[in-house]
This record gives C-alpha cells, structure tokens and sequence, in this order.
C-alpha cells in the first residue's frame, strides 16, 4: 500500500542538520515509501545532500521518494509535515552572541537558549519563523510544523502564542545524555536505555536502565562518575552531583 505522506525539510543542505536529519529518516522502517522533499537556498549544496538521500534511499530499501527544490511554497503543497532545520548565518552570529555579551561582563554556556545571547537568537529567527507558519497556513494549515533549530524552546513558545500552526520542537540532547552515561559506565550505547524531561540543552535522565534486562543503571553510574576523566562533560557532572545529594 502506497504511503501519501509528505515530508518537506527545511534546511536540508545543512551539512549539520542535514546528516542528521537523513540518518533519523533512513533508520525508521515506519517512514518507508512516503515523498520526502528537500528544501535549500543553496543549489549546490542541496544537490549534493539529495545525492546522498537517494543513495540511502537505495542501499536501505526505504523506497521513499525523493524531491528537491529551492522554492518552499512550491514544496508546502499536500505537506503532513514540515521540519525546520534552517539557520541564519549560524556560525559567525553565534559567536557574536556569545561574544557581545561577554564583553560586558555576562557569560554564558553557549547563548542558545538564555540570556542575552538566547534573546539576540530569538529575534533574529522569529521573523524567518513565522514567514515559514503563514505559507503553511496558505498552502497546508494541517501539516505539524517540527522545528530542529535553535532556539528550540523559544521558537516553539513564540509558535504556540502567535500561530494557529500546530508546532512541536525536537532536539538529541537526550539522545546525547545517552551516549554520555554509556561512555561514563564503559557500556555499549545500545545497551543503555533512558527516559528524560526537559527543554532543549537542559534535560535530566528520570531513567536510566539496561535496555535488555530493565536493570537500573543509576547506582553503577553514581559509581563509575566519581573517578572518570575530570575533563569530560564537568558542568553537567558537577549538577549531577549537586542534584543528586539533594
């Protein structure tokens, strides 16, 4: 049976978020047949990211179908779904972001998410944010809008005040925290299962669990954290710590 679902990814010549975002899509058996259409500015870069999509597309047998264009409204028509993946000028602003504060004495993780560097972020993307909601109310006002860029928390906020667009925010910060208590514990990542709240850059690991047995692994990572490599992950260990002790 045909699967009419149509994803269109913004972004998708990100070299980033595009890897990212295809790797997801290719390792989900429940995705196969449907139409995927790749969305960028860059023409070049976009081709080169719907070569590989169609290489996986062949060396998985995932059977989707495979679009690419640089007009978004032209892409909108018959969405489900509509990722966002897309940045402005993202590097060379997020230093500033972080920068221009600093200089006058405020210092932050990263400036992603909070404080002024998060502001300065929010402002600059809503706008491209919301040009993006209003042709998906023209053209497909059903579709569920994923946003996969930062602000993460903050666009969705701003969506769920301001836009008639069904909007829900996505992030592997959990599937990072993962990968970062297997390495503490010494274990295979695919044997460590865990549950977490939270927003984006900012989760907790409720569970942590042998993802064969059902084991809980919180005792052996409290044991194996006190004496691994100071170096690796400090701040959040060090919240870990604080957190854990009460």
């Amino acid at each position: 049976m045909a699967n009419h679902t149509k994803i269109v990814f913004l972004g998708a010549s990100s070299m980033s978020f595009g890897l990212s975002m295809l790797r997801d899509i290719f390792s989900s058996g429940e995705l196969r047949g449907l139409t995927l259409t790749l969305v960028g500015r860059n023409p070049k870069t976009l081709a080169k990211m719907a070569e590989l999509a169609k290489l996986l597309n062949t060396k998985t047998g995932a059977g989707l179908i495979i679009e690419q264009t640089t007009d978004r409204r032209a892409a909108f028509d018959g969405a489900g779904f509509v990722v966002n993946a897309t940045a402005i000028d993202r590097n060379r602003l997020w230093k500033l972001d972080f920068g221009v504060p600093r200089k006058y004495g405020i210092r932050h993780t990263l400036g992603e998410n909070g404080g002024p560097g998060g502001l300065f972020f929010t402002l600059r993307t809503l706008p491209l944010v919301f040009d993006f909601v209003r042709e998906m109310q023209e053209l497909c006002p059903k579709a569920l809008f994923i946003n996969f860029s930062n602000p993460e928390s903050r666009i969705i906020l701003a969506l769920g005040k301001y836009s008639p667009i069904r909007a829900l925010g996505l992030c592997h910060g959990i599937f990072m925290g993962q990968g970062a208590v297997a390495r503490i514990m010494r274990l295979p990542y695919e044997q460590v299962d865990v549950w977490g709240a939270g927003i984006n850059h900012f989760q907790c690991l409720l569970q942590i669990r042998n993802r064969a047995t059902g084991e809980d692994l919180y005792p052996l990572l409290r044991a194996k954290e006190q004496d691994y490599d100071p170096s690796f992950a400090p701040l959040t260990r060090r919240l870990f710590r604080r957190s854990d002790t009460g």
